[in-house]
């Protein structure tokens, strides 16, 4: 089952942004496909000498990669604890990892959305209020 996470998403965006393919990547690392499939589903977490490498293919900076992982790992060990203890909602991480991923116009489209759906909820309920006193 494919889990969420810090480094699993930035991993796949990375890839769909330069157009590799899972084989393509675990040749470049030097490690098999099973490995790369599993660090892209959220399986499995890259060891310190793999994260080294794919900031290499990718060009990303360790120490935030380092960080996406040691997020990950902590999330993974902690369960919900990890964002409560952030002072976060667990049940709005998915919200917490994909929202770096977006850029300002798409970010500023989703708020008006949920902004929408909460003046249409406040609606309906205020119509039911008015319903139950009537």
């Amino acid at each position: 089952m494919e889990k969420l996470g810090f480094f699993s998403e930035q991993l796949a965006q990375s890839m769909a942004c330069e157009g590799i393919q899972g084989e393509a990547l675990a040749k470049r690392l030097g490690c098999c496909y099973e490995q790369v499939r599993k660090m892209t589903r959220g399986e499995v977490l890259p060891s310190p000498a793999l994260l080294r490498k794919l900031c290499t293919v990718f060009g990303w900076s360790v120490r935030k990669l380092s960080r996406f992982v040691m997020m990950d790992h902590a999330r993974k060990s902690f369960g919900d604890s990890f964002w409560r203890v952030l002072g976060r909602n667990p049940k709005c991480e998915v919200i917490y990892i994909l929202w770096q991923f977006l850029s300002e116009a798409e970010k500023d489209y989703f708020t008006a959305c949920l902004k929408q759906l909460v003046a249409q909820k406040q609606a309906s309920q205020r119509k039911g209020d008015e319903a139950t006193l009537a």
